[in-house]
């Protein structure tokens, strides 16, 4: 495995600079200084804009919100309305990062319940039936106006950190062995495609958790506070996560 050292240094430093950023926001709304508000913010939302981007397409994917229905935009600028009228809710601002990607998760969470609720009553409502869906084999993506489009008209917008993600499913060396067979089979597979399909078909709320703790490296007591959890659930479901991975990468590899 590659070193992710870097990695842990740049997420890091990236969730300090967001929670340094509470005060100024605080006291650039209070001042009524909007543009530089607006300004400031952008700067610390490009992790939880992705984080919108990827839920709306996981759950377009699934079938669970209609073709074109939203556009990740509008929710971001929501979320920007959001953020400006809640902001005093955040008590603690080393909390702050954690809080934003809260307000986006109940974003998509609304989102889903909207559409759950609408296609109780009109059974037709999404443009492609399940049937079609599940014969599509390309997934979506978003494109730079926010419409979904499908992934082989995009370069590869993937922002997960292969290796970091890998580390973070074989956290010892106890699981050596399958992590030197993952190695040797990169030339007749897709590892990296492998490990996206794998996550992907993770239990929803359970992929959201892993995820969080993987690509932006947000502690357990983060997750609870982002999800709503108890902590000592967050670190099952990241346990058994990672017990799943394992297994797919075994009946992958060592049962061809």
């Amino acid at each position: 495995m590659k070193n992710t050292l870097h990695y842990d240094q740049r997420q890091a430093e990236f969730h300090r600079y967001v929670n340094e950023s509470f005060p100024t926001l605080q006291r650039l709304r209070s001042e009524g200084k909007a543009r530089a508000f607006n300004e400031l913010l952008l700067k610390v939302l490009p992790d939880v804009k992705r984080y919108i981007t990827r839920g709306l397409r996981i759950a377009l994917s699934k079938g669970v919100i209609s073709h074109n229905k939203y556009k990740p935009e509008d929710l971001f600028d929501q979320l920007i309305i959001d953020i400006n009228d809640k902001l005093d809710e955040v008590g603690d601002p080393g909390e702050f990062h954690a809080w934003l990607f809260k307000r986006a998760d109940k974003l998509l969470e609304d989102m889903e319940v909207e559409e759950e609720f609408a296609s109780y009553f009109y059974d037709d409502i999404d443009a492609y039936s399940r049937a079609e869906r599940e014969q599509m084999k390309e997934e979506y993506s978003t494109d730079g106006d926010g419409d979904l489009v499908m992934l082989d008209e995009l370069d590869d917008i993937s922002y997960k950190n292969h290796e970091y993600l890998l580390k973070n499913i074989f956290l010892d060396d106890s699981h050596e062995e399958l992590m030197a067979l993952l190695e040797r089979k990169e030339g007749e597979k897709d590892p990296k495609g492998l490990v996206e399909t794998a996550v992907f078909n993770l239990p929803p709320t359970m992929r959201s958790v892993f995820e969080l703790a993987t690509e932006q490296l947000f502690t357990p007591e983060d997750i609870a506070l982002i999800k709503g959890f108890s902590v000592s659930r967050i670190d099952e479901m990241l346990t058994r996560a990672r017990y799943l991975l394992r297994d797919t990468f075994k009946d992958e590899f060592q049962n061809p």
